[in-house]
């Protein structure tokens, strides 16, 4: 049995339901249009500006610096101090994670921890989002892993709390449903370390979602509401040794999914060793499933090098249903960016039990492999290509619209290259291709994706992507075009997105046809470093149907 890993996937691009558009509704998306529109006369200049940070820990010839975030820094930057009234080259980044950059001195500079360090960074208002489709690709474990490699400063038994509360609505309004419907979900996440400076540190993330006026569904059954993909406590009983307790995924061994029970880990240097038994979470509404007993060890090695980091991890596993064996499997994972500008991650899964004939027999079957590498030439251009024969990934939350769903399953399996190109500063190209063949298909299923990108339109000082999906599937023919305006309001504060797609779906098998467009308009807001909130509201039209889906969020760090 496939024990699928929880992922929530938080994207704006909701489920698909169908809305009436009333003169009201009109009115609404009229009014967004024309604030939308008017916002480009407003420019928001291109300007350098320095980021803060602090040096967090020194080995040998190795600083590290903390930011709060690394958003506009790269390998090989300059970092700065100010002295007399000036800013002096001070650090080169050779490695740089989401919050910390690892740098080497230039020239006869002295650090302490907490010296104050400078990025300089060029203001262009937020990033370009890429449609998620185009997005390089990467296997569940490996994201977790790189999430789990961010830079870590050595700081005792220092606490250090940090979290995340959101609070998002999700509205659908349909010409061809009797009710609207109206979804609310809450989120909460921790990560404290060394709570009151002690041994002991906590990590959770936890949802709520309920639609209006359905509350007696959430009585009937709570796990089809609260969704609770990490709850757990970290004790360190010294430096090299670790105990967890409670709900966690274990990034050096993610492909098994969330663990309900004891993780024991010890580090020898560069060497680890592992032991798990617990329950995995019940697979129909992923709540505590006492009957799926599971234990196992692993053993592995990280190492942080020059270009990044080494990891491998081999672990031995017994999953059970009942008292009975369930499955009983080796699982194997590599990352390796130890070569500059290459990235290689792989993984597999080997069954060593089997049931023949209701009889008991070891066996050895390759049941899952996926095996990716990118290789950046220059800041320019990068290669990516993958190959993925792994199943399908479960998910327990979604808010993708049917065509990116039906997309995104076309494009997640079999043999895959990407090529990204920026030929000039503010023009960026890419082409992603695939193709994969199962038995049971009535035929291959073959996708070809590509977007251009121009990040500074000339008058508007905004960003333009166009972008083409292709796609053979064994039961339809599809296209979807696409085009999307993004821009700042207020730099930094006032985000603004406008885009459109066009939809063809040609189905083989049943001689019928899905054709919609789909408008969307996005406005985000950020209050000050911690709060935030946006807005986005999404409208399809078909044949005979239209509907909308408005999306709120509010989201405050801590």
């Amino acid at each position: 049995m496939f024990m699928p890993v929880p992922i929530v996937w938080l994207v704006t691009q909701l489920e698909e339901q169908t809305i009436n558009m009333t003169m009201g509704n009109k009115i609404t998306v009229a009014i967004f249009l024309i604030s939308f529109m008017s916002s480009i006369s407003i420019a928001a200049q291109e300007k350098i500006r320095f980021l803060e940070g602090s040096v967090s820990y020194i080995a040998n010839e190795n600083i590290y610096v903390k930011f709060e975030n690394t958003d506009g820094i790269e390998n090989g930057d300059t970092l700065y101090i100010f002295k007399t009234e000036k800013y002096i080259p001070a650090l080169v980044v050779e490695h740089h994670s989401s919050i910390s950059a690892l740098s080497k001195i230039v020239g006869d500079l002295t650090f302490i921890v907490s010296d104050k360090i400078f990025a300089k960074i060029k203001d262009q208002g937020k990033k370009e989002i890429m449609d998620p489709i185009l997005e390089v690709e990467q296997d569940v474990s490996e994201q977790a892993l790189i999430s789990s490699t961010k830079i870590k400063e050595k700081k005792g038994l220092e606490q250090d709390i940090s979290g995340r509360i959101s609070v998002s609505s999700y509205s659908n309004f349909s010409n061809t449903l009797s009710d609207d419907t109206h979804r609310f979900r809450y989120t909460f996440s921790m990560d404290a370390e060394h709570i009151s400076d002690s041994k002991l540190s906590a990590e959770t993330y936890i949802s709520f979602t309920h639609k209006l006026n359905q509350w007696d569904l959430v009585k009937a059954d709570l796990n089809s509401a609260l969704k609770i993909y990490c709850l757990a406590l970290k004790y360190d009983i010294n430096e090299s040794t670790s105990v967890y307790g409670g709900r966690k995924i274990n990034t050096r061994i993610a492909n098994i999914g969330a663990i309900d029970g004891l993780q024991f880990l010890k580090q020898f240097n560069n060497l680890y060793a592992g032991a798990v038994i617990g329950f995995r979470p019940d697979y129909k509404n992923y709540g505590f499933n006492p009957n799926l007993l599971e234990y196992g060890g692993y053993i592995g090695q990280n190492n942080t090098v020059k270009n990044g980091f080494v990891q491998t991890s081999l672990a031995l596993f017994e999953q059970r249903n009942n008292g009975n064996t369930d499955r009983r499997f080796a699982y194997f994972q590599h990352s390796n960016s130890a070569i500059k500008n290459l990235n290689i991650f792989a993984s597999f899964e080997l069954d060593l039990y089997k049931l023949e004939n209701g009889q008991p027999k070891s066996t050895i079957n390759l049941t899952g492999l996926y095996f990716s590498m990118r290789y950046r030439f220059s800041r320019r251009f990068s290669v990516f290509g993958s190959y993925d024969s792994r199943k399908n990934v479960i998910y327990y939350e979604t808010f993708k619209s049917y065509a990116n769903s039906v997309l995104q399953l076309a494009s997640r399996q079999g043999l895959r290259v990407r090529i990204n190109t920026r030929p000039f500063k503010y023009l960026m190209f890419g082409v992603n291709a695939g193709t994969r063949f199962q038995k049971n298909d009535l035929r291959s299923t073959n996708t070809l994706n590509g977007f251009a990108t121009y990040t500074k339109v000339p008058g508007l000082n905004a960003s333009l992507s166009l972008n083409a999906n292709l796609m053979q599937t064994s039961y339809l023919d599809g296209q979807i075009f696409g085009a999307r305006l993004s821009k700042d309001i207020i730099a930094g504060k006032l985000y603004s997105q406008l885009s459109y797609r066009n939809v063809n779906f040609n189905y083989v098998n049943f001689n019928s046809q899905l054709k919609q467009h789909i408008g969307a308009i996005d406005l985000s807001y950020q209050f000050n470093k911690k709060l935030y909130f946006s807005v986005n509201i999404e409208t399809t039209f078909q044949k005979k149907e239209n509907y909308n889906r408005v999306y709120l969020n509010l989201r405050r760090k801590f």
